[in-house]
């Protein structure tokens, strides 16, 4: 008998050949090597030797005899655990999933040993969750120490994939899973299983299951259960082992994004003091640890914003350590998340923004928005959402203008400039709402910080006219008076639209397919027909920019009411405003009064007292007196 490696080597690479004969013979030959133990053991370990035994075993249709000889050989193999395990690398997961299956509990272990360790693809996932996920979740309730901990590890890779997770929570998973983290208690188990458990269900959660009808015990209690949610929440404690609560962390995430969840999270959060926590765990050196716990903040920002922000301020190095903390020279996910969390706490919380600016972090903002203006965002997936969140931060410090500091701190920036370049410089939706919404609240202060120009008055007329005939022969001009805000008015002084020359950009806006882009911008411009301003003369500023056609294209290529009221409002300024080349634009847009005719038929209170007066005033319809709608 031929029984040298290399012999065995050469015979295998013969199954390649092109001539059928010697590919035959090769088979012949390799099937009574199989039948000996030892060489079933060389032949699985000649390197590519299974991977085309199960190549010719699949080509049935090219060569039915080769087909049926490799199967027999195969078969021959699978006495050594070692070959199931190379079959089940090279695709062919069938003897392994038999043996866990059927075989005694050392071979279950072995086999679901393999399961962990062996890299599967998304299809042989849902394959294996299918065959065998009773099974494994049976040895993780009654096995011992080592097989439940080949269990776990296997049961966490068929997780992984959404078609396998769901399959397992057929099979009865989640309670295992559940009691495994509450309840059970192991000792002397070198494994932590409530870590294995925890990280299971988190794939499970995130493969976004309906998670309303899940019950975690027999005592009837569902997976949003204040019991439930109160155990996972008790679990995330500095102290946890960092593994175990980056998974918690990822269970809490999947169940705060579901609408009927999240009362519950926000009232156990509330009712535990959990936020001391989550917000510790912030300064947390792991990296996933942090991003995990920020991103859970972000989406209970919302809920309870104010909470967080006394929280944070309270926090050593914070928040401050959450912009200045993270220098790196590429950009990192947790800066994103970073940048993003500091963006959604309530924007006008002013101890929060006077905390920011205490702490120096706004010349870090606007130098890193600028560098990352010029680099570009291709250069780090989480550049575009770092962007995002740093022109956010800028934005809510123009809703506390009334603090003289952040006053101060929005004239030295020239916040004004500053978001109408982003305007322009721009692609992303979200920086243009942004940047909109920024000079908004800019130009809502502007007609209280534009003072017309202080003329002193002259002791007498004699230094009075002596006065105007100096003035009369100097070169130096007057101080030009603003015609919409009518006093000294500047980009950075007073935030002025006008001087700034946002009012182009914002106007571009209005083209935008973004509904969100074109209403922020709309509500800035709406700001320059303030009863507050000089209207006629923003009339006229606009005009001349064709604001018209701009606000007449929104209300033909969108259909949201919101959009509707504020162009309705502003085609009206016009008309009342513009004189008679406004009224002619407005009257010769022939989509107009069909728009106008469906609000007035179907739109909601204001939106068809709007257009009822716009109708008025075209004498679609008879003049009406008054109105009492709002913007």
């Amino acid at each position: 008998m031929i029984a040298q490696m290399a012999n065995i080597s050469t015979v295998i690479k013969m199954l390649s050949s092109g001539h059928q004969p010697i590919r035959h013979a090769a088979l012949m030959l390799l099937l009574e090597f199989s039948r000996s133990q030892l060489l079933c053991q060389k032949i699985g370990s000649v390197p590519g030797g299974i991977l085309m035994l199960i190549r010719s075993k699949y080509n049935q249709s090219v060569d039915a005899f080769s087909s049926e000889k490799a199967d027999e050989i195969l078969r021959n193999l699978e006495r050594s655990p070692e070959n199931i395990k190379h079959m089940a690398e090279n695709g062919l997961l069938d003897p392994l999933l038999n043996h866990l299956t059927e075989g005694s509990e050392e071979i279950q272990m072995e086999m679901a040993g393999y399961l962990g360790e062996i890299a599967l693809g998304n299809d042989s996932k849902t394959y294996v969750a299918e065959r065998a996920s009773p099974t494994l979740i049976q040895m993780v309730h009654r096995g011992n120490t080592l097989s439940r901990s080949a269990a776990f590890k296997a049961l966490a890779q068929i997780s992984s994939y959404s078609p396998g997770a769901k399959i397992l929570t057929k099979a009865g998973i989640i309670q295992v899973m559940a009691e495994e983290m509450f309840t059970r208690r192991i000792y002397n188990e070198p494994m932590n299983s409530k870590n294995e458990a925890a990280a299971i269900l988190a794939n499970i959660f995130e493969s976004g299951i309906e998670f309303q009808n899940l019950q975690v015990n027999t005592h009837g209690h569902k997976l949003t259960s204040d019991y439930v949610l109160y155990n996972i929440i008790h679990m995330v404690k500095n102290s946890t082992p960092e593994e175990l609560n980056i998974n918690l962390l990822r269970i809490l995430l999947s169940l705060v994004k579901d609408p009927n969840s999240i009362n519950n999270i926000v009232s156990v959060v509330k009712e535990s003091e959990a936020s001391y926590t989550l917000i510790e765990l912030i300064n947390n050196p792991h990296e996933e640890l942090g991003v995990a716990a920020i991103k859970l903040l972000i989406e209970l920002s919302p809920h309870m914003g104010h909470t967080f922000v006394e929280r944070l301020c309270k926090t050593r190095g914070q928040p401050e350590s959450l912009i200045l903390g993270l220098k790196t020279t590429q950009i990192s996910e947790r800066q994103a998340v970073s940048a993003k969390f500091l963006a959604k706490l309530p924007h006008q919380n002013l101890t929060l923004n006077l905390a920011l600016l205490r702490n120096n972090t706004v010349p870090t903002v606007v130098q890193t928005i600028n560098q990352i203006q010029m680099t570009g965002t291709r250069k780090s997936r989480y550049a575009s959402a770092y962007l995002e969140g740093l022109v956010a931060i800028l934005v809510r410090f123009t809703t506390t203008l009334y603090e003289p500091e952040i006053l101060s701190l929005a004239r030295n920036y020239n916040f004004t400039l500053l978001f109408t370049e982003l305007l322009m410089k721009t692609s992303s939706d979200e920086i243009q709402r942004l940047s909109a919404i920024g000079l908004e609240n800019l130009s809502e202060e502007s007609i209280s910080l534009s003072k017309p120009p202080q003329i002193k008055k002259s002791k007498s007329l004699k230094k009075a006219l002596h006065k105007f005939l100096y003035l009369g022969s100097s070169k130096k001009r007057k101080e030009p008076v603003c015609p919409v805000h009518r006093g000294a008015c500047s980009s950075q002084n007073t935030f002025c639209l006008v001087d700034a020359k946002a009012v182009e950009r914002l106007l571009a806006c209005l083209d935008s397919e973004n509904v969100v882009v074109v209403g922020a911008a709309l509500s800035a411009i709406c700001t320059l027909l303030d009863d507050k301003v000089d209207v006629e003369k923003s009339v006229s500023i606009l005009s001349e920019l064709n604001a018209v056609r701009h606000v007449l294209n929104v209300v033909k290529e969108h259909r949201e009411e919101g959009l509707w009221q504020k162009s309705f409002w502003v085609i009206e300024r016009f008309l009342m405003k513009g004189g008679d080349k406004s009224a002619s634009d407005i009257s010769q847009d022939r989509l107009l009064p069909a728009t106008l005719i469906s609000a007035f038929h179907h739109g909601n209170g204001n939106t068809r007292q709007m257009a009822e007066k716009i109708l008025s005033l075209l004498n679609k319809v008879p003049s009406i007196p008054t109105s009492s709608y709002t913007l």
